[in-house]
Order: C-alpha cells, then sequence, then structure tokens
C-alpha cells in the first residue's frame, strides 16, 4: 500500500511539473484539510476540464475514491455528477449537482456487488418525491415520500416483507452508548495508555466496520504499523461492548468508521 502510494506522489509530481498551469495536487488528511506529503491520507489532483475543473481524490492505495467537477478551482461549487469509491474500487454512490452547485437530481447507493439499493431525487438541495430503500438481499425494506425535504408519508417492511409500524430513523451513524466523548476517553485511558507502555508512539488512523450488532469487524491501520501492535489493537477490540449500529431507513447496517489516534 505505501509503495502505491509513492508510485501515485511520483507520477502527480511529474504531471504536476508538466503542466503547473492546468492541474494542481494536494495532500489531504482524513478530513481533507491540506497537509504535508508525509502526513497524507490521500492525493487530489485538480485538471482543467474544459470551463470546469476535475477533482480526483485517491485513496492510499490508488485507486479513486471521489471524482467530479467544481465550478472553479477552489473546490467551492461542484456541478455534475459525482461519483464516490470505497477503498476496493467499488463504486458507493452517485450524487448530481446543478449550476448553483445545490444536490439536484438521481441518487444513488449501491452495494459491494454493485447493486443499486436506494434510489431517490433531489431538487434544489432537498430530497423530493418517492425515495426506495432496498437491504443487502434486495429486499425492500422502505418507501419515503420527501416534498422539499420533509417527510409527507413513509411505508417500513422488516426481512419478511411484513409491514411495521415504527418511528422513522432515516439516517443514524454508529453511537457508542456513552458519547463521542466518554468513546474518546475510554481509548485514551485503555488502548492508548497500553500502546504507550509498549513503545508505540506515532499517530494512527483506525479503519474497520461497525456490523449490525454494534461489533467491531475488518480493522486495518493506517499506516502501516509493526505487528505486535496492530496485534494489541485487534484484541482490544475482539469483544469491544456498547457500540449501536449504523441505521438507514430503520435498517441496522454495516457502516465503515475511522477514528484517528494522535499521540504527539
Amino acid at each position: 500500500m505505501k509503495k502505491n502510494f509513492l508510485l501515485l506522489f511520483s507520477l502527480f509530481i511529474s504531471f504536476s511539473v508538466f503542466s503547473q498551469q492546468d492541474s494542481i495536487v494536494n495532500y489531504l488528511d482524513r478530513y481533507y484539510k491540506k497537509v504535508k506529503k508525509e502526513q497524507a491520507t490521500y492525493i487530489q489532483s485538480i485538471v482543467k476540464n474544459k470551463s470546469l475543473w476535475l477533482a480526483t481524490v485517491y485513496h492510499r492505495n490508488g485507486k479513486i475514491k471521489l471524482q467530479g467537477n467544481f465550478k472553479k478551482k477552489n473546490l467551492k461549487t461542484r456541478i455534475g455528477l459525482f461519483r464516490v469509491f470505497d477503498d476496493k474500487g467499488n463504486l458507493k454512490f452517485i450524487q448530481n449537482y446543478n449550476a448553483k452547485g445545490k444536490k439536484h437530481g438521481v441518487y444513488a447507493y449501491y452495494n459491494k456487488k454493485g447493486e443499486r439499493i436506494t434510489k431517490g431525487y433531489f431538487l434544489e438541495g432537498n430530497k423530493e418525491g418517492v425515495w426506495k430503500y432496498l437491504d443487502q438481499n434486495k429486499m425492500t425494506r422502505a418507501r419515503i415520500v420527501f416534498k422539499k425535504g420533509e417527510v409527507l408519508d413513509y411505508d417500513l417492511w422488516n426481512e419478511e416483507g411484513i409491514t411495521i409500524k415504527e418511528n422513522l430513523i432515516i439516517s443514524r451513524r454508529p453511537e457508542y452508548n456513552g458519547g463521542r466523548k466518554q468513546l474518546d476517553l475510554k481509548l485514551k485511558n485503555e488502548l492508548m495508555r497500553d500502546l504507550r507502555k509498549s513503545g508505540y508512539q506515532t499517530n494512527f488512523i483506525l479503519k474497520c466496520t461497525i456490523d449490525t450488532n454494534g461489533n467491531v469487524r475488518n480493522i486495518s491501520v493506517t499506516p502501516t504499523i509493526d505487528e505486535e501492535f496492530e496485534n494489541k489493537i485487534t484484541t482490544y477490540f475482539k469483544d469491544f461492548e456498547g457500540i449501536q449500529p449504523g441505521i438507514i431507513a430503520n435498517m441496522k447496517v454495516k457502516f465503515p468508521l475511522e477514528i484517528p489516534f494522535i499521540f504527539n
């Protein structure tokens, strides 16, 4: 992975030297803020595309994370179709924007098989009309009617296709029972303290998935660290408790999560 990222650095440096006026290369942290090359989580290229500016953000493994056109090179106004991918190269969702930079047009979300499981429409920045939500088995689980971003009506179904009566939860990220501050304190007093005692002192980002039961799964660390420390991290989260899973349209869903660990 590190080799792929270094190769990207080299390619972008060569490209920017060749055409400095029509291309820009930025190094970004996980919040898309500009940082030094050695601190980067992503690489961003900005290239003049006729009257627009095409921006592409790359994962550390060289695969595209996000791509779309902006009105100006300051990247404040999105225009047209934007595509977002996971770090395996799978398309996650598409979103359209009008000339004012507002969400406008079809929105679609895809599972890892490339199947569309959410479809809806935006009108001048607001959800509009009928939105349909399917589960991973392509079963319809929710039908929500919007008017100017407000919910007018909705229907919900369980895994067997039976209508259920619940208060609507359109979207909710995974939550720690004690809140984010308590989670940060717990990680600092337990995991980070243990890593420090073992001699570890370098910042890293924990990437994981919170499954439908609130368990921490698919753990990886960026940048790569010694196996001894990675094993400590994996063991710590193996039986971690107290996380409520993410929800979309009242469905418990697997949710990708990134947690920064700052040691210095």
